[in-house]
């Protein structure tokens, strides 16, 4: 049995998403990063970094998104998460997944945790805390020309589009008018909250749909 240890809405909603894509059995462990319970003794003695999220593996702990994905897709390989090996394909998608835990992902946390960065450097925290926002608008538009399918990779659902689904509504709740900027985003969030699986993760983490783009409005350029 896998055990995911998540928050509701963080970057291990990613994870969580592809174990249900996978259809295998798994437990969830809720550590409400909002309420501080990523810093408890008791979930430090899983992962002392106090970070989420965590997979237990056969008694051992394996962290950090990108592994999750890939680990967690490989026990299905018949679903074709991830492309297929030696392909160009399997290539970019691994390049997303980087350039989201290790630069936009990072953004963030320059934008709402500047003292992981700067201690007790109070006053330069909102210089530094803005300088991310910016970071996160520039990353935001490299996605946005990214996404030329309905799909992170072109035609097919892979593991990129679980970890982009954290980024897009980050982005609503910072205030980013998502819609106007990245309209290709948009309408992916649309078709990716459709999908059965997302929306099993959605109402077990409890986050709501509020931040997903309604279209009713037709706010989208035409052939967004």
């Amino acid at each position: 049995m896998l055990t995911l240890y998540y928050s509701p809405g963080a970057c291990s909603i990613a994870p969580h998403v592809v174990l249900e894509e996978i259809g295998i059995d798994y437990d969830v462990r809720r550590v409400s990063i909002a309420d501080g319970e990523h810093k408890s003794a008791a979930y430090r003695d899983i992962n002392p970094q106090a970070r989420v999220p965590s997979l237990m593996i056969d008694g051992q702990v394996v962290t950090e998104v990108p592994a999750l994905l890939a680990y967690i897709a490989s026990l299905r390989p018949e679903r074709g998460l991830i492309p297929v090996g030696g392909s160009l394909d399997q290539a970019r998608c691994f390049e997303l997944l980087a350039f989201l835990s290790s630069s936009l992902h990072i953004a963030y946390a320059q934008l709402w945790r500047p003292e992981r960065f700067l201690s007790d450097d109070f006053e330069r925290q909102d210089l530094f805390s803005a300088l991310g926002r910016e970071a996160i608008q520039r990353f935001n538009a490299e996605i946005e020309e990214r996404l030329v399918g309905p799909w992170a990779m072109g035609e097919t659902y892979t593991v990129a589009d679980a970890y982009l689904l954290p980024f897009y509504r980050w982005g609503v709740r910072i205030g980013l008018d998502m819609v106007a900027t990245c309209p290709r985003w948009s309408r992916w969030a649309t078709r990716m909250t459709a999908r059965a699986a997302v929306r099993s993760v959605i109402e077990r983490e409890g986050i709501g749909l509020d931040w997903v783009p309604d279209f009713a409005g037709d706010r989208l350029p035409a052939g967004a």
